[in-house]
């Protein structure tokens, strides 16, 4: 093979290794089944880490481009599978006799070629491996789940409604888990009806929803940076252009926000006030008053996304945008996936009539009716307190975990690393020093059996590939000591290699003087 990188490129140089086995195989230095070098040969060969020469076979094997056997090797692949991704790139190695398989590459849309798309993907998959200890994904801790209690309210929907959870339910949702919705929204200050709230299958359903209502493709966004994937995925599907807004630890920065409202002319403003993700800062009182300000004299509405604002464990409860909302600029998210059973995957929205009209008649198009089985059965745990006993439940926990989180940040990350303490949810933002690439840090500490969510996936643009999400919701404390330490050796190690790596640099550079 012909493999040359080159170190000033922005490309990682895993992807340059691997762009250059595909670019040896096009042009025939590599035949179907031709066994590549072993890692090491290769990365000797090239002076890299060995484990950057793994990372770039596994994005091959991942492709289908290339297949690895124990004790054999990693060798060119030779199954149709290969042909198809690489749209019929080995059709004439092959002859033309035999009936050509469908390409399907370059017939998808250009929303479903998205990036949006993979790094949402990416995000959920490294949060559900399941052989590794995980500070990824958002979940909730499985071993306070309150799966007996939501059992015996499954048992009473079944008993007390019979065949009615079992039929098509409305479109917007069961009725008495939308008035006990709204009941709830009404203690809290927000004046809102039953008839103002859609159930919705998880926010992010709702987040989908809100976007093909509200945007035509070209339409600016506002919305956080970093933020949460899931919402970028949403809009830019949708065919929004998106600004990001920086956020700091008295969350979006709502001066900036205003300077871009008076040069463009937004559809929307999205924002996650409490414990924002990922950073898990908290919007100000005065800035929560400053953006609704923003919102009425432009008429801009905005999306409120509360994941959870119910998991607050110290510091002054903060209202809810929509409970100062009396001009029907907000539009409410929240759902219970953060907070109780993710499975149910049953959010909410709340929004004047004529939105919430608008939204249940897409959602009637996407997929009918939330299961009304689900819905019933939440009601009742509900309304019999269950739920806020749950809550009481774990808050403890999830700070307990915090605290050893930011215990562990101390003493086993490098010198220089950097985060913010927050007062709830489920999230803690961290930067590394500069040096640091999170991609690889990833990359290494996976060998080790941990994985954490990369920063720069939560960047709308100018990522800072030195950060990374830790989530401790789901994580027991024995995985938190364990597994911050490894991510925290991993990093000075990789630190070391690199300050070894400038020092011999400048020592082969420097010419004595004469």
């Amino acid at each position: 093979m012909n493999i040359t990188l080159d170190p000033q490129s922005k490309t990682p140089v895993y992807l340059q290794i691997k762009q250059a086995v595909v670019e040896n195989i096009q042009q025939g230095k590599l035949a179907l089944g031709a066994r590549l070098p072993a890692t090491r040969e290769l990365a000797k060969e090239l002076g890299v880490n060995r484990s950057t020469v793994t990372m770039a076979y596994d994005e091959l094997i991942a492709d289908g481009i290339v297949e690895s056997f124990v004790g054999r090797g990693s060798f060119v692949a030779r199954r149709h599978l290969m042909e198809t991704l690489q749209g019929n790139l080995f059709g004439k190695m092959r002859g033309h006799n035999a009936p050509k398989k469908m390409a399907w590459e370059g017939m998808f849309s250009e929303r479903a070629d998205s990036i949006a798309i993979e790094s949402l993907l990416d995000l959920y998959q490294v949060s559900t491996l399941r052989d590794v200890i995980s500070f990824s994904g958002s979940f909730p801790d499985a071993s306070s789940f309150p799966t007996r209690e939501f059992r015996n309210s499954l048992h009473f929907a079944e008993r007390a409604l019979g065949d009615e959870v079992y039929r098509y339910g409305p479109a917007a949702g069961y009725e008495r888990l939308r008035e006990y919705l709204a009941s709830r929204m009404a203690s809290a200050g927000a004046e809102v009806t039953a008839e103002e709230i859609l159930i919705t299958s998880g926010s992010q359903q709702a987040l989908d929803l809100i976007a093909r209502a509200l945007i035509s493709p070209g339409d600016t966004v506002i919305i956080e940076n970093p933020t949460y994937p899931g919402a970028m995925t949403a809009f830019t599907l949708a065919g929004a252009r998106l600004v990001g807004v920086p956020v700091d630890e008295h969350g979006l920065r709502v001066e900036v926000v205003e300077q871009i409202v008076k040069l463009k002319r937004p559809k929307l403003i999205y924002v996650v006030p409490s414990f924002q993700n990922p950073t898990g800062s908290c919007l100000s009182w005065e800035r929560r008053l400053q953006l609704l300000a923003v919102a009425q004299e432009h008429n801009i509405p905005i999306v409120e996304d509360d994941y959870g604002s119910h998991l607050r464990f110290e510091g002054d409860a903060l209202p809810h945008l929509k409970t100062q909302d009396v001009t029907d600029h907000v539009i409410y998210v929240s759902n219970f996936s953060k907070s109780l059973l993710p499975g149910l995957r049953i959010g909410w929205c709340a929004a004047a009539k004529p939105v919430i009209s608008r939204l249940t008649a897409l959602k009637q198009n996407s997929d009918i009716t939330t299961s009304p089985l689900l819905q019933s059965a939440l009601w009742d745990f509900c309304r019999r307190k269950r739920y806020e006993v749950h809550l009481e439940k774990v808050r403890p926990i999830y700070r307990t975990r915090r605290d050893r989180v930011v215990k562990l940040l101390g003493e086993a990350f490098p010198d220089g690393t950097t985060w913010a303490v927050p007062q709830g949810g489920l999230f803690l933002w961290v930067k590394m020093p500069a040096a640091l690439d999170t991609t690889e840090l990833l990359y290494q500490s996976r060998q080790q059996g941990v994985v954490f969510s990369r920063g720069h996936l939560f960047y709308v643009d100018n990522p800072e590939r030195n950060t990374l999400r830790l989530s401790y919701g789901h994580v027991s404390l024995e995985q938190i000591e364990s597994g911050l330490r490894v991510i925290g050796s991993t990093a000075k190690a990789m630190l070391a290699r690199s300050t070894s790596r400038t020092a011999e640099k400048f020592r082969t550079h420097t010419v004595p003087l004469v």
